[in-house]
Order: structure tokens, then C-alpha cells, then sequence
């Protein structure tokens, strides 16, 4: 079974259609959400998202968002996202050393947790472009 997804960001509609599950990164772990689940709102986390639609999987990186699900439909509200096909394992790793940097100069306040942010992200990224790696392989 399928259920509708409206799936946007800060730039705008990723996508909107019929999809048959999705796994998303919720403050407490990955969740799979189907066509019958029980109504939800879930704030997320940094983490990779999968949603499988009839034409493919969608594959996207993100930083933080609210998922919300209720009578067969879905709203995922996405405040940083990148595409998996968007990420460039280069810039990940200089990101990811830059992050590092910064944290052991010993920063405090709200650049070590955007620091933090970044090195959470910059693992996520890492996953998912190595991932994709294996497959053309």
C-alpha cells in the first residue's frame, strides 16, 4: 500500500507524491513509517532519510526537521537537506577537518554546537556517499 507525502525545505518542495514506506532519523533512533501507521508528529535529528516511492528510493541527508503522519498522509518539514547524489565526499572530509579543528581549539557556546552539527553531519554525509561508492563499484 501507498501513502502521500508532502516532503519540503526551507527552498521548497523536495517532493509531494505517492510513497510506500519511509525511515527517517527521530531523536530516538531510525523509525520506518508505512501506509497504516498509527498517527505521529516526531521532531528529527541529523541523519539520512529513505523514502521508497514507485519510481525508486530517494536517499537525503539532513539536518534537522519535524515529521508528521495522520489519516494516510505525511508531512516531512526539513530545515538543512542534501541529496545523496549532492554530496561530495571531498567536501565532507574538508568539513568534517575543519569541525575537528575547531572543537580542539576547545570553542565554547554556540560555535562548538555548530561545530558539533557539522561533525555529526559530516559522518552522515560520509555513510551515504560511501555507500553510493559500493554501488557503482
Amino acid at each position: 500500500m501507498h501513502f502521500h507525502i508532502d516532503i519540503v525545505s526551507l527552498k521548497g518542495t523536495i517532493y509531494s507524491g505517492e510513497i510506500q514506506k519511509i525511515t527517517l532519523p527521530s531523536l530516538e533512533g531510525d523509525m520506518t513509517v508505512l501506509s497504516r501507521h498509527m498517527p505521529i508528529v516526531a521532531p528529527l535529528g541529523v541523519g539520512e532519510v529513505l523514502v521508497n516511492t514507485p519510481n525508486g528510493t530517494l536517499n537525503m541527508s539532513i539536518g534537522k526537521g519535524v515529521f508528521e503522519f495522520s489519516k494516510g498522509r505525511a508531512r516531512l518539514l526539513i530545515e538543512d537537506v542534501t541529496s545523496s547524489d549532492d554530496i561530495s565526499e571531498q567536501n565532507v572530509l574538508e568539513a568534517k577537518k575543519r569541525a575537528e579543528e575547531l572543537l580542539e581549539k576547545g570553542i565554547v557556546g554556540e560555535e562548538k554546537l555548530q561545530a558539533m552539527y557539522a561533525l555529526r553531519k559530516s559522518f552522515v554525509d560520509l555513510k551515504i556517499v560511501r555507500r553510493r561508492k559500493r554501488k557503482i563499484v
